[in-house]
């Protein structure tokens, strides 16, 4: 007699079958997802590389997950801030404490260096002037190594250096455009450098400053220049004039004068005060004489102080004329001049 099943046998239905196939395309793309997202990076320290495959974001999260521990002296290359990419390669250097003893003097550094002369190298000192040393320029340094020089001491060098000023430009409402005015002298300060000099057979080696003390603040120069527009233009004459008698009262002062021309070697016909150039107008040093002051210049006349000049400083004023053929006869010559108001 042919044997029947106790049960009648169960076919899967389509529903279950496309939710087991769901279920297995989750878990692979789960996997292969994972696996995707690892990045190949070559991880080098202190010359011992390894390759590994990594999640992690930046290069401080892949030295945390390899256990490399950083320190303020190491050198991290990419920075511990930088994005970890597929294929890069991070190098860590860390920095080995040793101790270099002189003949009077020990000095404690940090080397980022593989040798003895290395850290002879940081410590300033030239291994190729005939240093001797104890252990040999060639041992592999090793954490708080003693290294012993002969013939060798520290000298300690200070220096003073200036410190230059700032130069701060202010508007005046009260000073006459294009007018410049010193309000505050500048002033230099002054910073103490403390070198120090390792000395080998007397000669000294590569300097290594260990402290900047400032000894005096600089002063900032402040200057102001004039926004005020004038009412009306300064009244001169175009032509020359004719021979004035020289006034019998006044301040007297000894300049150099110069000689300048509108429209001639780029020169316009305007003044920093807004006055027509022309024979007349005199540039001048607003600290020296204020604008705006009578003068007379002997050879020339009578003219009013309206225009300034980056050339012109201290006691050096620029005279006015029509003509480039006036300007070379005038030339270049002490005068003194007398100052009317």
């Amino acid at each position: 007699m042919e044997e029947r099943p106790a049960a009648p046998a169960r076919f899967l239905k389509a529903s279950h079958i496309v939710a087991v196939i769901v279920l297995a395309l989750i878990v692979l793309v789960s996997i292969t997802g994972f696996v995707w997202a690892q990045k190949g990076i070559t991880v080098v320290i202190d010359g011992e590389s390894q390759y590994i495959r990594t999640q992690a974001a930046t290069v401080g999260d892949l030295l945390n997950q390899v256990d490399v521990a950083v320190g303020s002296g190491d050198v991290v290359t990419p920075a511990s801030g930088d994005e970890v990419t597929d294929g890069m390669t991070v190098v860590v250097r860390h920095a080995i404490p040793v101790t270099i003893r002189t003949s009077d003097d020990a000095i404690e550094l940090d080397v980022i260096g593989l040798t003895v002369a290395d850290a002879l190298v940081a410590a300033g000192v030239d291994p190729g002037v005939g240093v001797v040393c104890e252990p040999a320029m060639d041992t592999p340094l090793t954490e708080a190594m003693n290294i012993h020089l002969r013939d060798v001491f520290v000298r300690m060098i200070e220096e003073s250096a200036e410190v230059p000023f700032e130069t701060i430009t202010m508007t005046d409402p009260e000073l006459p455009q294009g007018a410049r005015r010193v309000v505050t002298e500048g002033e230099s300060g002054s910073v103490l450098h403390v070198y120090r000099v390792v000395v080998t057979d007397g000669i000294e080696g590569q300097r290594a400053m260990i402290s900047e003390i400032l000894t005096s603040e600089p002063v900032d120069e402040i200057i102001a220049m004039g926004t005020k527009r004038n009412s009306g233009q300064v009244v001169v004459s175009r032509s020359r004039p004719p021979a004035q008698a020289q006034p019998t009262s006044g301040v007297k002062l000894t300049v150099t004068t110069t000689a300048y021309a509108p429209n001639v070697d780029g020169v316009g016909t305007r003044t920093a005060t807004g006055a027509t150039a022309g024979y007349g107008i005199i540039a001048v040093d607003p600290r020296v004489i204020p604008l705006g002051t009578k003068l007379y210049i002997p050879g020339y006349g009578y003219g009013v102080a309206a225009d300034t000049g980056g050339a012109i400083k201290g006691n050096i004023i620029d005279l006015c004329f029509n003509t480039r053929a006036e300007c070379i006869a005038w030339g270049r010559r002490t005068v003194t001049i007398t100052i009317l108001d």
